[in-house]
């Protein structure tokens, strides 16, 4: 049974119990993991008494449902990850600005739409992991430090054409020029250690069994494979390293998860609601708490466990210019061959 059908199935099925734009109703789309979010849902019943109903998927797939539904579309949130994917939603006008004094004072103006559509509610940071067991990572302060020739075969990555991979390169290109970032994409293509596959954990798991000493990933699967239900992840999570790069005084590659009220709402005032929910001191704890990720908010610090990996002095000021240079770092990955 495909997405579209089971996406059909669930709404028709809550909203013959509660009905069209129930007012104790919000009706989610997430290109979020569900166990990602569900402490999240939970919370928010709990203290509002508003049902939410969540349906889960792949970006694409949801963001053509969106599209296909029109005016019709039972979602009223829209949850995602990637700066690049709550743009596209902007641009397709699939979502609606909305005012919120709430979500302007909690949300940093670097970490939001300049014109309210969407808000940013937690960190991730593309950072340097290594095995420590094998790499003298003494000298690494830097993804410029990825390009030496000493790392030749060395360096594990899932393909450049991965929204997280195109973003951090989008930010080079922000940050260092067209040049800078070519140069740094041909060099570092020629020091990975196999022609790039599976996800951002898979790359860590592959330093722990030796196949490559240095890789880039997203700091929140680190945390995951810490309380991985799995021996074999655990066990991963304590022979490899983390390193948050610092490259020419610009902080490490950071980008956001998101939420937008979607432009067909038939619960706004509950998806608002809900939205602000997400960015208060409890929500922000859970999102550090058990999904690994870093708050938005500047007066929450970050979990003990992230605390324990280092200070992050992270690029913010990268994250809502990034999809201006995500074209041109689509090429320069396609060029390459990542």
């Amino acid at each position: 049974m495909n997405i579209i059908v089971l996406v059909c199935l669930f709404f028709a099925t809550f909203l013959s119990m509660n009905g069209f734009g129930n007012e104790e109703v919000v009706n989610i789309y997430s290109f979020r993991k569900a166990e990602l979010i569900k402490p999240l849902l939970t919370e928010f019943s709990k203290q509002t008494g508003i049902q939410a109903n969540v349906v889960s998927g792949k970006a694409d797939k949801l963001m053509q449902r969106l599209i296909q539904d029109g005016d019709n579309s039972f979602a009223d949130v829209l949850l995602t990850v990637d700066v690049a994917r709550l743009e596209k939603a902007k641009q397709l006008g699939l979502i609606q600005p909305i005012q919120s004094k709430a979500l302007l004072d909690n949300i940093p103006l670097a970490l939001r739409d300049p014109n309210n559509f969407w808000f940013g509610l937690s960190l991730r940071a593309r950072a340097i992991f290594y095995a420590k067991n094998r790499a003298d990572v003494s000298n690494i302060t830097s993804y410029e430090a990825l390009l030496d020739k000493k790392w030749k075969g060395k360096i594990c990555s899932r393909k450049g054409s991965h929204f997280y991979n195109q973003s951090m390169i989008a930010s080079f290109i922000y940050r260092y020029g067209e040049q800078w970032t070519q140069d740094w994409v041909s060099r570092f293509v020629k020091n990975l250690a196999e022609r790039p596959n599976g996800g951002d954990r898979d790359q860590l798991r592959k330093l722990a069994r030796g196949v490559c000493d240095l890789a880039i990933a997203n700091s929140y699967y680190y945390g995951m494979l810490s309380a991985s239900p799995k021996q074999s992840d655990r066990d991963a999570y304590q022979q490899v390293g983390i390193i948050f790069p610092v490259n020419q005084g610009v902080g490490t590659h950071v980008n956001v998860s998101g939420a937008a009220v979607t432009r067909a709402a038939k619960n706004k005032k509950n998806a608002v609601r809900f939205i602000e929910f997400l960015t208060t001191i409890n929500a922000q704890h859970i999102y550090a708490d058990t999904n690994y990720e870093y708050p938005i908010r500047a007066d929450i610090s970050a979990a003990k466990l992230l605390t324990s990996w280092g200070a992050l002095k992270s690029d913010k000021g990268s994250v809502v210019e990034l999809t201006k240079y995500h074209e041109q770092a689509e090429r320069m990955i396609r060029s390459n061959k990542w």
